[in-house]
């Protein structure tokens, strides 16, 4: 009986962390702090079930870094994970399962300290 107590425990543990919500490291870049800042353009949408975040920095090297930094918090956590230095830049791109649907984040890096990121998945991923 003791060991059926803790079967089930564990069962009910596992299905309550897959189930919570992703707490990515990347959305707390869409707190706000770069709502006023004139380098950064921040484009929120919610369409059909689908979410979408995305984020164009213009010859802000620092807050690319940042950006960059904080993905890379989130790598651990990828089912899929690519990083390519090409000759116009370098591009990350990491694919993050929650609640069985795919969350695809993604950072293009240019030589001039501009960037574009985005978080992007259904909306039932982030809940």
């Amino acid at each position: 009986m003791k060991r059926l107590i803790i079967i089930i425990t564990c069962i009910v543990t596992a299905i309550a962390v897959y189930a919570s919500p992703p707490m990515l490291n990347v959305e707390s870049l869409f707190d706000g702090r770069y709502n006023d800042n004139k380098s950064v353009t921040i484009s929120i949408y919610k369409n059909n079930g689908n979410y979408y975040r995305g984020m164009t920095v213009k010859n802000n090297p620092g807050i690319v870094k940042r950006i960059a930094d904080t993905i890379s918090k989130d790598v651990p956590r990828a089912k899929e994970y690519s990083d390519y230095n090409g000759p116009d830049g370098q591009y990350t791109s990491l694919q993050i399962v929650n609640y069985g649907e795919i969350i695809y984040i993604g950072l293009q890096r240019d030589k001039h300290g501009g960037a574009f990121f985005f978080i992007q998945g259904k909306e039932k991923a982030f809940k």
